[in-house]
């Protein structure tokens, strides 16, 4: 796979995923997609986008038409913080002292 190429087949990767993914939601079939299979692309994605806010502006985390609701975002951030052994109170001393992965503020 050449480097031009790479852009246009990860988009393709990922909308396949995205759809794979509402398809389970949708019909109720979440014991079809195994735990660890889940686990192995969302570790990927999240390694990712970790070091391309590191490297420059962070990206928006959650494309156009994601659905992604506050619920669902406390929810895997607890399950991250959990998996990680970091509490809450580490997550908040950390966001004090660092700018890595802060999106602007919509409202200023």
């Amino acid at each position: 796979m050449s480097q031009s190429e790479a852009p246009g087949e990860f988009a393709a990767l990922a909308s396949e995923i995205s759809a794979r993914c509402a398809d389970a939601i949708e019909s109720g079939r979440l014991g079809d997609i195994p735990d660890d299979s889940l686990g192995q692309v969302f570790a990927s994605v999240v390694r990712l986008f970790a070091a391309k806010a590191q490297a420059g502006p962070a990206p928006r985390p959650f494309g156009r038409n994601s659905g992604v609701s506050p619920t669902d975002v406390v929810i895997g951030c607890s399950a991250m913080l959990d998996a990680a052994g970091l509490a809450v109170f580490e997550l908040g001393a950390w966001q004090a002292m660092s700018q890595v992965g802060r999106q602007p503020n919509p409202r200023s």
